[in-house]
């Protein structure tokens, strides 16, 4: 009898130090992007697409969009304070070229222990462009990114 006790003591121990499984869902949300979305500078209301957009960041090795949109999501370089793009806008084969620089801070935000951290970055702003050529307006609508669905930044064209 003493023998199925200590039997059943250690059983009961042994499953108690099990933990969960440690799993990062591909779902799970990494380092946002910000949001910026094309509005029509005469209707600030109502969105715009810009026709061939090309953006690219600077010190970057790939392009992050080619096309006529009126919305993308960029990425922000994690280990710096500032991240600078060229938002070129093609019509009747003229580029017209924007440069923008983000600036911001940026810290570590835990999402679990399988997942590990992303960045969050505040205090979001914008510089550029110094001679308007096709962009008109920059307005700041979220100065925190921690998720990529909201819209943080209104360009008016």
């Amino acid at each position: 009898m003493r023998i199925f006790t200590y039997l059943f003591a250690i059983s009961a121990c042994s499953l108690m130090g099990c933990e969960p499984d440690d799993i990062c869902l591909a779902e799970t949300p990494g380092t946002p992007k910000v949001t910026v979305v094309f509005y029509d500078h005469q209707q600030p209301e109502n969105k715009k697409e810009v026709p061939n957009l090309n953006v690219i960041g600077l010190g970057m090795d790939t392009a992050f969009h080619s096309g006529t949109t009126d919305s993308i999501a960029i990425p922000l370089k994690t280990n710096e304070i500032s991240t600078t793009f060229n938002f070129t806008k093609s019509e009747n084969n003229i580029e017209f070229i924007e440069s923008i620089t983000f600036k911001y801070d940026s810290y570590d935000m835990f999402i679990s222990r399988a997942c590990g951290y992303k960045k969050a970055f505040i205090n979001l702003s914008v510089e550029g462009p110094n001679n308007s050529v096709w962009i008109k307006k920059i307005e700041i609508l979220t100065d925190t990114i921690s998720v990529t669905k909201n819209i943080d930044v209104k360009i008016l064209h």
